[in-house]
């Protein structure tokens, strides 16, 4: 009973640990994505000749710099166009309101005085996740250099680290281990790298292709897009029924339809062109199983949660593949076992098979 109640006690003060420090484990997990997704980009300077640390450097470098020149140029006319856009939600949806067979369905139902409503009540404070980027660069920088410097950090010391956690384990589970986990890094960083290019990709196009429409607000639509591409299966359909939407209400209904054939285009060459090329040999996952990992991801931790709860499952997923081979080949083993201990038993005569088969 004591063990037990000990036990009830120690987990409790666990919890309240990682509650207590929540925002930093946060930092850790972002910082860990984006190393992941940098790791490509590190591994091919070092090819060329650099030297670990110093393409870690280099690349530290660039994306401060790189930061640096968003935080001056790009970064006050997104917070514009973004205010802008929240400000104008109501309006959008009312003007979508004379579009059309959207005109005869609103007579029906009333759908529009119904989202008109939501918007006003809703639309601040739904902007907010959405551009919590920003929002982090803003207000948090100095979260955002912590970021930055432990990604810095798991790219040039992390696998020392892991090294050094390899000692704790018996010498013949060493090789194993550290196999899995190189397995591990490569499938999922694969994933991770290709994910965010492909949503990168996807989130200038649609600011070229709005900006060029005279959209006015290119900039935060592109940056939902690309928040939202990393979003298996729903997030490419959220941000394109939203950007469509936008442009349709701001932009008239001619804008409105070159911004559906391009999105449509667009996914056509995203699916058949860049998925099979940029996300070769990464995870293989149920879709099932994605969805309950989105699912889980997304109720602990929000859009956080939703970026990081693939890489996360698909690293699990290949920890139980292993399990899963070692204890088919130990029943393998033990179904031989049994073959050779338990010979076949003789059969019976014909006379004594009958009566014992009536």
């Amino acid at each position: 009973m004591w063990t037990v109640g000990l036990n009830v006690v120690a987990l409790l003060a666990v919890l309240s640990v990682v509650r207590a420090a929540s925002n930093a484990l946060s930092w850790v997990l972002l910082a860990l994505f984006l190393a992941l997704a940098a790791h490509p980009l590190v591994a091919r300077l070092e090819r060329l000749g650099l030297r670990r640390g110093l393409a870690v450097a280099l690349i530290f470098v660039a994306t401060l710099s790189g930061v640096a020149a968003l935080l001056t140029t790009f970064v006050p006319m997104l917070v514009d166009q973004a205010r802008a856009l929240v400000e104008a939600g109501p309006g959008l949806i009312e003007s979508l309101r004379h579009q059309g067979w959207l005109a005869r369905l609103d007579a029906r139902h009333h759908l529009f005085d119904r989202l008109s409503d939501e918007a006003r009540q809703r639309l601040p404070s739904a902007a907010m996740p959405v551009l919590g980027v920003v929002g982090g660069i803003l207000h948090h920088l100095a979260a955002f250099i912590t970021v930055i410097v432990l990604a810095a950090f798991f790219l040039a010391f992390g696998k020392d680290l892991f090294e050094k956690a390899l000692l704790w384990l018996p010498p013949g589970q060493r090789g194993h281990w550290e196999e899995l986990g190189l397995r591990m890094h490569r499938t999922v960083g694969r994933y991770v790298a290709g994910s965010v290019s492909i949503s990168l990709i996807g989130g200038v196009v649609t600011t070229v292709t709005l900006l060029l429409l005279g959209v006015p607000y290119f900039l935060p639509l592109g940056l939902i897009m690309a928040v939202l591409g990393l979003i298996p299966f729903i997030g490419a359909f959220l941000g394109g029924v939203l950007i469509i939407g936008t442009t349709f209400a701001s932009a008239g209904t001619h804008a409105g339809f070159i911004s559906l054939a391009v999105f449509l285009a667009y996914q056509q060459v995203e699916n058949h062109l860049l998925q099979p090329f940029i996300q070769q040999r990464t995870l293989r996952m149920n879709p099932l199983l994605i969805a309950l990992a989105m699912l889980a991801g997304t109720a602990f931790a929000g859009i956080l949660g939703a970026l990081l709860a693939l890489p996360v499952a698909g690293a699990l997923q290949i920890l139980a593949q292993d399990i899963l081979t070692h204890r088919q080949a130990r029943w393998a083993l033990e179904g031989k076992d049994d073959t050779l201990t338990l010979p076949p038993r003789p059969p019976l005569p014909e006379k004594e098979g009958t009566e014992a088969r009536h």
